[in-house]
């Protein structure tokens, strides 16, 4: 029963990452940022900037830690497939859920970062965007609605 349970948590970990936002955004070429934007939000040059060193630590980290993440699952999909101590694996689960932890806080770190290299008004604006950008995402996962691709070219 312990074993069914370790099993099945490392299942629901293993596959909550494919769905955690910002973990594979690094690697995402159609995802949409603050800088897709900048001309709607009227970016100064200075804030444009900032926001891309922002964005650039962030994706190197996200990448890192994915890295790792990939080794970690690796490592727990064998031991589990070697009747590995579960005291084992559910140290490597841990250790799994910590850096999504980790990686879903760095996120938010830079999330705030970039908050306050923006105006009141372009926040507004930003948040408006990311809301609209949500409900289509919503309407996209719940079948009402058809996929965009992103057409503008990244930088």
């Amino acid at each position: 029963m312990k074993k069914a349970l370790l099993i099945s948590i490392a299942a629901i970990i293993y596959l909550s990452s494919f769905t955690c936002p910002g973990l594979y955004a690094a690697e995402d070429k159609n995802s949409t940022s603050i800088l897709d934007y900048k001309d709607e939000l009227a970016l100064t040059d200075k804030q444009e900037k900032s926001l891309k060193d922002i964005i650039e630590k962030l994706k190197g980290y996200l990448a890192e830690k994915q890295d790792e993440l990939t080794a970690l699952r690796t490592d727990l999909n064998k031991m589990i497939s070697e009747s590995a101590d579960l005291d084992k694996i559910k140290a490597k689960l841990e250790l799994i859920a910590k850096i999504q932890v980790d990686a879903s806080y760095e996120t938010i770190l830079s999330s705030r970062a970039i908050e306050t290299e923006i105006t009141g008004t372009q926040l507004t604006k930003w948040r408006t965007i990311q809301m609209e950008l949500r409900k289509k995402l919503q309407e996209i996962e719940a079948g009402t609605a058809e996929p965009v691709v992103n057409t503008q070219t990244k930088e």
